[in-house]
Formats: structure tokens, C-alpha cells, sequence
């Protein structure tokens, strides 16, 4: 009993925000500011702690799967970016709104002409794949 009461005087010291009126006969209370209230449902609020609880859970089994490791330079390796087949080998600018350009995909190299809302194929041809040299010259 006399541990219960010893905590009776911190139980005064908070006030609910429905007393605080009561406080002080007559007195206004005013936010600081002098802003309203802020209109937060307590649905969103659940909601949001709800969401960084499985978060956080989430990052925990993540870090108790992998054993507390966590291989940065195998992870970065894959989001690296890939070397495409796509080559753009040269391009020239037609005029304000147009330029024109041979791009080389796999074994096909294309001509093409970009405009501002328009792209057009204007030639296309086999490209030939550079010789090894194991296979030697083509004149030998």
C-alpha cells in the first residue's frame, strides 16, 4: 500500500486535455501558434505503427536469415548495370528537331532518323561480325 501511494503524487501532476478547462476557472487554453488541431485519425496511426512493426520484423528475420552477414559487394554486383547489345556508333544533328543515327543491335545495324515525336527506319543491313584471330585473314 504505502508503494502505491508513493506514486499518487506524479498520478495530480498530469491532467487530461479534457480537465485542463477546469483547471482554471475562466481561463482559455490556446495551442501554441495559435494553429488547430491537427486532424489525424487514430485509424492512420495504428495503421502506420502497425506497418514499421512489420518492418521491423521483416529486417530482423533478413538479418537472422543471413546470420548477421551482409555481402555488400555481392548485393551491389547485382543491380550493376548490364552491358547492352545496343550501340549507338554515330550521330549527327539534322536540324533543331531532327538528328540521324546508325545504331547497331546483335548483327544488324540500323540508320535512323529521330524527330521530335517521330522515329523512322530509313536503312537496314546485316552487320559482319568482326574475324577471330584463330580463323585468320579472309585472304589467306
Amino acid at each position: 500500500m504505502k508503494r502505491a501511494l508513493r506514486f499518487l503524487p506524479v498520478f495530480f501532476l498530469w491532467t487530461p486535455p479534457a480537465w485542463a478547462g477546469h483547471a482554471v476557472a475562466g481561463a482559455r487554453t490556446r495551442s501554441l501558434g495559435g494553429g488547430g488541431d491537427l486532424d489525424i485519425s487514430l485509424g492512420r496511426i495504428i495503421i502506420s505503427l502497425v506497418i514499421c512493426i512489420v518492418i521491423a520484423g521483416l529486417a530482423a528475420l533478413l538479418i537472422k536469415q543471413r546470420g548477421g552477414k551482409f555481402d555488400l559487394k555481392a548485393w551491389l554486383a547485382r543491380i550493376e548495370p548490364r552491358t547492352g547489345e545496343i550501340r549507338i556508333v554515330e550521330t549527327r544533328r539534322l536540324s533543331l528537331h531532327a538528328d540521324i543515327s546508325v545504331v547497331r543491335h546483335g548483327d544488324r545495324e540500323y540508320l535512323l532518323l529521330l524527330q521530335q515525336n517521330n522515329a523512322q527506319i530509313l536503312r537496314e543491313r546485316a552487320f559482319p561480325q568482326p574475324l577471330d584471330a584463330e580463323q585468320g585473314s579472309p585472304c589467306d
